[in-house]
């Protein structure tokens, strides 16, 4: 199948080809012998300009997680290669795999388990400057971690506290302010607004888009609610069965679908008529 690139005006930045990814079935594991492998993604193809939005849509199972998952190198591919800014990245190791993740870095949809629950704040968002040598002492990382905070509409009382004792609103802001520390190229967002108040979801969906357009970093969002990704994203890369069925623009998809799969998900999922301010529009403080 022929690549399913997304032609938006910026320059291309990830370039994926071919990728595979089998994970051992362990719901199938005999009594004795090997645990079958079970296939998630089957040939994906893609491409994803810098700077972009891109979503992916499909329903559970389809393996948007996963593919998110294999491009951070959270798993690593069986086949295919991922180029990131022209380093092939599917096989790094060591400290090469470290460096990309100053570069590449997701958040994650259960901002509570995402979460060390034994650190502070503080310390959370320190660890990644001392972690990369970016900060010469603990103190100068905190100070990094409280203009983080500052970056992410958070105060600096958060610094002392701990995970529980935020609500899933700040816990998420918490996860994109570690996200972005070390000024990622590509963010990787899986469900993030996923279960949270529609209020809340404004909040965290305005600071990611006021993140994108003041640092140029690219966002790809994993979302179920075509809503979310109808309003925020250039483009949209619709997936089944571990495999790209349908790319392209947000307007035109949404508009003209082309493949029967994308025209059955569009139908099956209520769509009200957005206007594409509406993150904009609303201002609303979370309690």
């Amino acid at each position: 199948m022929p690549a399913l690139t997304i032609k938006l005006a910026f320059s291309l930045m990830l370039e994926v080809r071919g990728l595979r990814l089998s994970l051992p079935d362990r719901g199938h594991k005999p009594a004795f012998g090997r645990t079958p492998m079970l296939e998630i993604l089957k040939g994906v193809d893609l491409s994803v300009p810098a700077g972009a939005s891109v979503g992916v849509v499909g329903e559970s199972g389809s393996g948007k997680s996963t593919l998110a998952r294999t491009l951070v190198r959270l798993y690593r591919p069986t086949a295919g290669t991922i180029v990131f800014d022209g380093e092939e990245v599917g096989s790094l190791e060591g400290m090469a795999l470290r460096s990309l993740r100053t570069r590449m870095q997701m958040v994650f949809q259960d901002s509570q388990s995402a979460l060390n629950p034994r650190l502070r704040i503080g310390t959370i968002l320190a660890d990644p400057f001392i972690v990369h040598g970016r900060v010469r002492t603990t103190t100068e990382a905190l100070a990094r971690a409280e203009a983080l905070l500052e970056q992410v509409g958070l105060s600096r009382q958060y610094l002392f506290r701990y995970p529980h004792q935020l609500s899933g609103g700040q816990r998420q802001r918490i996860g994109i302010a570690r996200a972005i520390a070390l000024g990622p190229r590509l963010v990787l967002a899986d469900e993030i607004v996923s279960g949270l108040d529609v209020s809340v979801q404004v909040q965290i969906l305005e600071l990611l888009s006021t993140l994108r357009a003041s640092t140029g970093m690219a966002v790809v969002l994993i979302s179920h609610d075509l809503s979310v990704v109808r309003t925020f994203c250039d483009s949209v890369i619709v997936m089944r069965h571990g495999e790209i069925v349908e790319a392209g623009p947000t307007a035109s998809l949404f508009e003209a679908p082309q493949h029967p799969y994308t025209r059955r998900l569009l139908r099956a999922i209520p769509l009200p008529e957005v206007d594409p301010s509406w993150i904009d529009s609303v201002n609303l403080i979370e309690d």
